[in-house]
């Protein structure tokens, strides 16, 4: 019974995948949401527009009152401590927390938080094992030997919940670049 299942459910797959075809199926399981607030942010603090909606994808899958087990908010899952100090390089009139809830304050200072963490660690890569495991930890990463030959490139993230995003994220980029940003 169990293998008539799988039979079905593969054939009805593929059939499925044939008819509405690779991109519509794709685009069903990447979507786009949120798209003005996100090309706004992208442009605001010079972030590909790809690697905002893989990040919203891997932290949330787009829901946008996700909270997180560390107590992380919203689209693209932002603490209370990172937001607060946040703030502080923005001219806008200090929120409090809850406004971690509404998609375009969380869009707006997750993408503000990406692009400075790529400005810090000038890739890509250690910006997004700070962002989801925080940038005391990844500083610390960088200066083990066992982890780094350089200091600046890591040879292998410790922590498998941060290798795993880090992979979901890169190539939920990719995916995204190929679906919707290709020139």
């Amino acid at each position: 019974m169990k293998a008539y299942l799988s039979c079905f459910l593969l054939l009805l797959f593929l059939i499925i995948f044939s008819v509405w075809g690779y991109n519509k199926f794709f685009k069903l399981i990447y979507p786009i949401k949120y798209e003005l607030i996100v090309n706004n942010a992208a442009t605001k603090y010079s972030v590909e527009p790809e690697l905002i909606y893989a990040i919203i994808r891997s932290e949330s899958g787009f829901c946008n009152n996700a909270v997180s087990r560390a107590g992380a908010r919203g689209l693209m899952q932002i603490t209370g401590d990172t937001f607060q100090w946040l703030q502080m390089y923005t001219h806008d009139e200090k929120m409090d927390n809850n406004y971690l809830d509404n998609p375009e304050i969380n869009i707006l200072y997750g993408t503000l938080f990406i692009s400075m963490l790529k400005s810090k660690y000038f890739s890509e890569e250690i910006a997004l094992c700070a962002y989801n495991a925080g940038m005391n930890t990844a500083e610390k990463w960088l200066r083990d030997e066992n982890f780094t030959s350089n200091g600046e490139e890591l040879s292998f993230i410790p922590y498998k919940e941060t290798r795993d995003y880090v992979k979901r994220v890169k190539d939920g980029k990719r995916i995204y670049k190929n679906l919707y940003f290709k020139k």
